[in-house]
């Protein structure tokens, strides 16, 4: 990496500090450089050019240690870059790629990428219709995901978001996906526990953890989303399917706020900078479904998060991202006080483009479960009441418990599309009728340990190619004999 020295020997143009802010700093006397462009101190600290007044430059800093008044700065003639390589896969790096995991240097050939370049134009773009398995049935069954598609994860904090998407990053890593997770503004335990959970799942290998923690500079928080979907592209370039998640933005979007306010912007709504919304918007834009250079389909799939206040869904940066994105799932706090893991409430909850990937089975199932859910909440409505119900209600509300038992997920289990349509077959053939929730919710734990043992591959096999649901429910209904077998054997 060149020196100070080696660039103020390469432009001859030398400035000094003149004042600090926090991680913002003012330099004079550099005549020719230009917004964007990155500078170097005598110290090495670097940083990039924000914007130019009459005699002064608006310099974010990188680094912010021993800076000081009438420190010299010289300039690169050059836009701020990473080095992307595929000694990346397995690593935790800061979003200037350098290593945070004590793994010692990033290796392989590395490629020098800028950190916002524009998005594919439309002529690149293809249909979004390769669905996305997340391994979280709820999810896979009444909003699912497709490949290249944008699709934001809010709700409160601690109810289950990063959960989830850990559960969506090793189903996929395991399935041969590039995954890239990005830390934004959250604390070190945090990203060490991404990493253990990672490792534990043995999918470290396929992923990137990108951290930019809250002790860093601003600037080092800002920057990281960008870093996240620059590696990304660098992946996708490659051929490969990558998945990318950032959590979460409405961090991203307070150290953005801090850093306008700072420059002296004019704040507003909240507070925010005026652009906020190009901002992100620009940044998701760069994920999406493109053809590649040989005709292949490769995708983008980003995975904003965005955290809300007691289940509000109207605040500002919220409603930004509902706006930008593919739909929405919503983490609701309701549902995790009553219990339900994950706690997705799928009325308020949208895929926009997700639909569209999912074959005619998997659409029949997902109308089926929807309108008994809604009869469901209907029937609990009318029983609050406290009158006596008819035998149809409890035949209701009995439906819509067990329907909340399969999708109740621990988060150490992957629940792949094939016991999904084993447990949807079972529900649908009667195979637990007579049973109550909790019957059924011990038979269900049983069953995902037999699957993860390998003893339901052969109805698994079978499940995977029907094409109703009748038909789906036929097979369940004459494989409950073996279910039987393996759950009480």
């Amino acid at each position: 990496m060149k020196t100070y020295e080696d660039y103020l020997k390469e432009t001859g143009e030398v400035g000094s500090i003149q004042s600090i802010v926090h991680s913002i700093v003012y330099v004079s006397g550099l005549p020719g450089v230009r917004p964007k462009e990155m500078v170097v101190a005598e110290g090495g600290q670097r940083g990039i050019v924000q914007a130019l007044e009459r005699e002064t430059a608006e310099v974010l800093m990188l680094d912010t240690h021993d800076l000081v008044s009438n420190l010299n700065v010289a300039r690169t003639n050059e836009t701020f870059t990473i080095l992307a390589s595929e000694g990346l896969l397995g690593r935790v790096v800061d979003p200037l790629v350098r290593p945070l995991d004590g793994g010692g240097p990033v290796r392989g050939e590395k490629q020098s990428l800028s950190i916002e370049p524009p998005a594919p134009g439309i002529g690149m773009r293809s249909r979004v219709d390769r669905p996305l398995e997340t391994g979280v049935s709820i999810v896979d069954v009444l909003i699912p995901i497709g490949y290249g598609q944008r699709e934001l994860i809010i709700g409160d904090k601690k109810t289950g978001k990063t959960t989830f998407l850990l559960q969506t990053i090793a189903n996929q890593a395991a399935a041969g996906v590039i995954c890239v997770y990005v830390s934004v503004g959250k604390r070190q335990d945090d990203v060490k526990n991404v990493e253990s959970y990672l490792r534990a799942k043995n999918v470290l290998g396929n992923c990137v953890l990108i951290a930019a923690g809250a002790s860093d500079p601003a600037t080092m928080v800002y920057l990281s989303p960008y870093t996240g979907m620059t590696i990304a592209e660098y992946f996708r370039a490659s051929g490969r399917n990558v998945l990318v998640v950032f959590d979460d933005l409405t961090n991203h979007a307070k150290y953005y706020r801090e850093i306008s306010l700072l420059l002296s912007r004019s704040p507003g709504r909240s507070s925010y900078p005026g652009d906020i919304f190009h901002v992100h918007a620009a940044l998701l834009e760069r994920a999406g479904n493109i053809k590649n250079s040989t005709g292949k389909n490769v995708s983008i799939t980003a995975l904003p998060v965005a955290e809300t206040l007691e289940g509000d869904l109207t605040g500002y940066i919220q409603t930004n991202l509902m706006a930008i994105t593919d739909g929405h799932i919503f983490f609701d706090i309701n549902e995790f006080r009553k219990g339900s893991r994950p706690a997705i409430n799928p009325a308020l909850s949208v895929s926009r483009v997700g639909n569209q990937t999912k074959d005619a089975l998997d659409r029949e199932i997902a109308r089926i479960v929807q309108e008994d859910l809604a009869r469901f909440q209907r029937s609990l409505d009318i029983a609050r009441f406290g009158v006596e119900l008819p035998d149809k209600t409890r035949a209701e509300i009995e439906v819509g418990e067990k329907i909340g038992v399969i999708f109740n997920q621990d988060a150490n289990n992957i629940i792949p599309r094939s016991l999904q349509l084993v447990l949807f077959g079972l529900l649908l053939s009667g195979f637990w009728s007579g049973k109550n929730a909790g019957l059924v919710k011990v038979d269900v734990i049983k069953l995902i340990q037999k699957q993860q043992k390998g003893l339901l591959d052969t109805l698994e096999k079978q499940v995977l190619v029907v094409k109703s649901v009748a038909e789906l429910a036929s097979t369940a209904k004459s494989s409950q004999k073996k279910v039987m077998e393996a759950l009480y054997a």
